[in-house]
Formats: C-alpha cells, sequence, structure tokens
C-alpha cells in the first residue's frame, strides 16, 4: 500500500451526505440524502468511461476521495463536492491504522 497522504493534500472542501428513505404510501420509497458533516479531503479521478445507460450515452467517472478516519462513513454514502455527487461504493483503511480512509466513488454524468 502506498504512504498515506500528507495533511496538506486534504485541500478540498467535501460535504459527506447520508441516505434518506422517504416513504410514499405505497409500498415504495425515495432516496434523499442530508449533510452530515463538511471534511476535507482528496479528490482524484482514477478512470473515465462511456456507455449506453437506457438508451443515452453516459459518462462514468470514478474517483478516489481521501478523508481523515471516521467509524460512521460506509457505502451508499455520498460526497457533494463542488456541486458533483460522488457515490460511495467502498471504504478502505489502507493501512489499518485508523488515520485514513480512502473512498472508492463514481459519479454519472
Amino acid at each position: 500500500m502506498s504512504a498515506p497522504p500528507p495533511i496538506g493534500a486534504l485541500r478540498h472542501r467535501v460535504t459527506l451526505e447520508g441516505p434518506v428513505d422517504l416513504y410514499d404510501g405505497l409500498g415504495g420509497f425515495t432516496r434523499d440524502f442530508a449533510p452530515l458533516a463538511q471534511i476535507w479531503a482528496r479528490v482524484e479521478t482514477q478512470s473515465v468511461n462511456e456507455d449506453f445507460v437506457e438508451q443515452r450515452r453516459e459518462q462514468l467517472r470514478r474517483s478516489a476521495v481521501t478523508i481523515r478516519w471516521r467509524s460512521d462513513v460506509m457505502s451508499q454514502m455520498r460526497f457533494d463536492f463542488r456541486g458533483r455527487k460522488l457515490l460511495i461504493k467502498g471504504v478502505v483503511d489502507g493501512d489499518e491504522r485508523r488515520r485514513f480512509l480512502i473512498c472508492q466513488c463514481e459519479e454519472i454524468a
């Protein structure tokens, strides 16, 4: 595993958002997100792919977002970064020392 980033590398301000399911009374629900915290992060784009989703061209961007360690971050949460919504797909404590979390995120644009 690579060395952890220096604290100065966490230079982007992001909002951590958690899912909130609003039930519609007919057995279904609508998922919305509520802000939980504003934190400093390092945002790195790893790959960009283009594909057809529901008969239209979509661009899928994968990013790694590194933040200070928190015990409450999990998949299905998301980051709001400059209006971009980065859905967390996986969370890893790279060196198992509870210093940093690396969140693998996807954004569909």
